[in-house]
């Protein structure tokens, strides 16, 4: 089963590291590590500040729809703070297709 990182931006303004306690998005880019198989609701928190996203996982890939009935309880996936930062990342190929694939954009 194959490993792959995968980026989203955090949004959210949550209770730990920075920014804390103002009105300011995190913005920090978080990658974390997902298999292949990943198929359902997923609570992911931002390794920077702790706001929670809650995502539907589909084939490994965190896609920007929210929580389904239809899939079942949802688990959680704590971004590490080393999987974290400031600047977005070149990612590499296979990481830029799973995206797009996501995103519904075929190559």
């Amino acid at each position: 089963m194959a490993r792959h990182a995968h980026e989203f931006q955090c949004d959210g303004n949550g209770t730990f590291g920075t920014p804390s306690n103002n009105n300011e998005n995190c913005g920090w880019f978080n990658y974390p590590t997902l298999r292949d198989n990943m198929n359902g609701n997923y609570i992911i928190v931002c390794g920077n500040c702790g706001h929670e996203h809650f995502r539907a996982i589909k084939n490994g890939v965190v896609t920007s729809d929210r929580h389904s009935a239809k899939l079942g309880e949802a688990e959680r996936i704590i971004v590490l703070k080393s999987q974290t930062q400031k600047e977005k990342r070149q990612l590499g190929a296979i990481a830029q297709l799973r995206q797009m694939e996501a995103a519904g954009r075929n190559t």
